[in-house]
């Protein structure tokens, strides 16, 4: 069965230099949870101000606390603004404090002005992302795993060094990897090193084509495809009897979320907006080319009344379909 996550968001709790207040967020997460999301899912960033949001480390360990069962994570995890030891340990005890509940959707980040500019500021050249990303996720699942670690990296060395307490999850903590439209090097990269994958822009068709390429690049690594079976898709969604509506409002709330208009969050941000038949319909779409699990951005005010929609109306249906 298709599981389902929503992104909770923390720009409009500290943006414009607003004084910060995380309050609303734990009665969020505690919504969700009640609510029978399977996942609660962060943004990161650090000095994008117009982007800003609180730290994603810190906030997963506070949501841990507020909630009893529903997964947290952070999508995508900028894994390589930090260094990958530290990150180890803050994420296994993560682990540890939300009792087996992290999830990782890691990703080097797009390339955008902004994500240089952040990687700059936190030390670590622009050009340098991606290869300190893979150096990350081989390190840290080391350190999970492994009492003591020798390394010798391109960016990052270890001499018999170990990390404690070791998270609950066994053998590791997952890590899946986020993609855009799938570059072949972004889809090698999944196939190499994921233990999952989650899609951030395709249609259904490239969805497809991009999940058959990893399955492929799978097994010239030695990797059986099942090893990197979840494929999650990252999508915003607006729900209304009226489709047409569904979409203007859908998109609006988009470029008032994002201050960007409708033309630059195109082709970026996968929209389901429409009709509960639309929506199921599309979301059967991404099912049969592969998706096993769905994160939503709801893009309304109304996270309640979109949420009624998307789990008690939406989710059985697809259920129904798929019987």
């Amino acid at each position: 069965m298709t599981s389902f996550g929503v992104l909770l968001h923390t720009r409009h709790l500290i943006r414009d230099g607003q004084t910060a207040d995380f309050t609303d967020l734990w009665k969020q997460a505690a919504d969700t949870e009640a609510a029978g999301y399977d996942e609660v899912w962060l943004g990161d960033s650090i000095t994008t101000l117009d982007r800003a949001r609180g730290d994603c480390l810190t906030l997963m360990a506070a949501l841990a606390m507020a909630t009893r069962t529903v997964a947290i994570g952070t999508v995508p995890l900028l894994m390589s603004l930090r260094h990958p030891v530290p990150l180890a340990h803050a994420l296994a005890t993560i682990d540890v404090i939300s009792n087996g509940r992290l999830r990782i959707g890691a990703s080097p980040g797009p390339v955008a002005p902004y994500i240089s500019h952040q990687f700059e500021a936190c030390g670590v050249p622009a050009g340098e992302k991606a290869g300190r990303l893979s150096e990350s996720i081989e390190l840290c699942r080391r350190l999970w795993t492994e009492e003591r670690v020798t390394y010798r990296g391109r960016y990052y060395s270890l001499d018999n060094e170990g990390i404690l307490p070791k998270p609950v999850q066994k053998p590791a903590i997952p890590v899946w990897l986020a993609t855009g439209a799938g570059s072949e090097r972004a889809l090698r990269r999944v196939a190499r090193l994921a233990d999952g994958w989650v899609s951030t822009g395709p249609t259904p068709d490239m969805f497809l084509a991009n999940r058959q390429a990893i399955d492929r690049y799978a097994q010239e690594y030695g990797r059986s495809p099942e090893a990197l079976a979840p494929s999650l898709l990252f999508a915003a969604i607006r729900i209304d009897r009226d489709g047409t509506r569904a979409r203007e409002d859908g998109w609006a709330w988009m470029e008032n979320f994002f201050r960007r208009p409708k033309a630059r969050l195109e082709g970026t941000y996968t929209p389901i907006f429409g009709t509960v038949a639309e929506c199921v319909s599309e979301v059967m779409a991404y099912i049969q080319a592969g998706m096993s699990g769905l994160i939503v951005r709801i893009a309304s005010d109304d996270m309640a009344g979109q949420t009624e929609l998307l789990l008690g109306t939406v989710k059985p249906s697809l259920a129904d379909a798929l019987r």
